[in-house]
């Protein structure tokens, strides 16, 4: 859905977003913003569009550039993206932050490594998957500038593959950045569940960008669900607002939120970790004892997206819960306590309700695309306090994490 801006100057030009990806098994959750029909790019190739860049995150969300020590965040993404060491650079270059060199027997922090697992040579273009590697490794590169930062490229988009490629990403780091999912399965999969259970790993998933409705696998209580929210910048750049991510006038998009009851699905419920069951409103959401998506959340809407460079198209506007997911993944390793804890959620619990957290209190993703009504405020809608679509908030400095 698209809608007429509202000023003179732009009274002909129409506003929305896009999705990257084709469809699949499992879809990636990058959305491409759009002016009249056409994606966002520079105005010139020496340009750069009009998405967020690296301190705008850092000063909105009150993020130091670097983590203590060497911290490494692992991605997961479906097939093969050539070019993305080179996409990297130009967007390290574009915004002067420091270029990562490939990992080598000596280079082995700081660093960037690729690993294939047999997905065909730039298979990713044709899929649209290349623009949500771009905008998951130069996300992460954004928020933590001295990170280690390793992709895994599965061979495809199927359950089977991806979840392998997740097994893989468990070998190299503990912070594993998942922007992809499938609606659906609103409960346990047999089968599949255990790839995404990996105890002291931070394995964080994106919501999704249909709107209110649980997509696999973030809902499962062994992973950081993150919802997405709309962020607004002030006069000087710095934070000004939020609201949870869900349609407005440009766009029915939003981010998924839910209960994993395996009502649409059939399927197993999933209990809440303890930890967050007990958190003040829980019960309001309506998921009972069953887990709730989402834990926590960021800057999806891609209306106020960010600048992302990828060769097969150059500068765009990108945003969905697939830019949300690896902003959150990389301010995990910025704090770096991810793993004193079986599941890292319990950290962001135990912050709750303090300054560690920005409350969203404003916005609905409602958009009526998921065959399930949303009968309970805070399961689609944010609130004061928790709420499934922006979980505990959104970060104020690492401390929460």
């Amino acid at each position: 859905m698209m809608a007429t801006a509202g000023s003179a100057s732009s009274a002909r030009v129409k506003i929305g977003a896009e999705r990257a990806c084709k469809t699949g098994q499992f879809r990636c959750f990058a959305m491409i913003q759009t002016r009249d029909g056409k994606r966002v790019t520079a105005a010139s190739p020496f340009a750069l569009p009009a998405g967020y860049g690296p301190a705008d995150y850092h000063k909105a969300y009150s993020l130091p550039t670097t983590a203590t020590g060497n911290q490494t965040v692992t991605i997961v993404d479906a097939y093969d993206d050539k070019t993305i060491a080179a996409d990297l650079a130009n967007y390290s270059t574009a915004f002067g932050i420091p270029k990562l060199p490939s990992c080598t027997s000596t280079v082995t922090t700081s660093c960037f490594k690729k690993i294939n697992l047999g997905a065909p040579v730039n298979s990713a273009v044709s899929t649209g998957w290349d623009i949500e590697i771009a905008l998951d490794v130069e996300t992460v590169h954004a928020i933590c500038q001295n990170c280690k930062i390793v992709l895994v490229e599965a061979v495809d988009s199927t359950f089977s593959r991806l979840e392998a490629a997740v097994d893989r990403a468990h070998t190299e780091g503990g912070i594993i950045s998942n922007s992809y999912g499938s609606y659906g399965f609103d409960g346990s999969s047999p089968g599949d569940d255990a790839h995404y259970n990996h105890p002291k790993d931070a394995i964080v998933v994106s919501a999704g960008d249909d709107g209110y409705g649980a997509a696999y696998p973030a809902v499962l209580n062994s992973v950081v669900a993150v919802g997405g929210t709309k962020l607004t910048l002030n006069s000087t750049g710095g934070y000004g607002s939020e609201r949870a991510w869900g349609p407005d006038a440009t766009h029915a998009w939003g981010t998924g939120s839910g209960c994993a009851n395996g009502k649409v699905s059939g399927a197993s419920s999933i209990p809440a970790q303890t930890f967050q069951k007990n958190v003040a409103n829980y019960t309001n959401t309506g998921c009972g004892t069953t887990r709730g998506m989402n834990d926590v959340s960021a800057n999806a809407d891609p209306n106020t997206g960010s600048a992302v460079f990828a060769k097969s198209m150059g500068w765009g506007v990108i945003g969905g819960t697939s830019l949300s997911a690896p902003l959150i993944s990389a301010v995990f390793a910025l704090r770096g306590d991810y793993n004193t804890v079986n599941y890292p959620a319990q950290l962001l619990y135990s912050h709750f309700g303090t300054t560690s957290f920005r409350d969203v209190k404003t916005g609905t993703d409602d958009a009526g695309n998921y065959p399930l009504a949303c009968t309970k405020v805070p399961a689609c809608n944010a609130v004061k306090g928790y709420d499934l679509p922006t979980g505990v908030g959104t970060p104020k400095g690492t401390s929460g994490f």
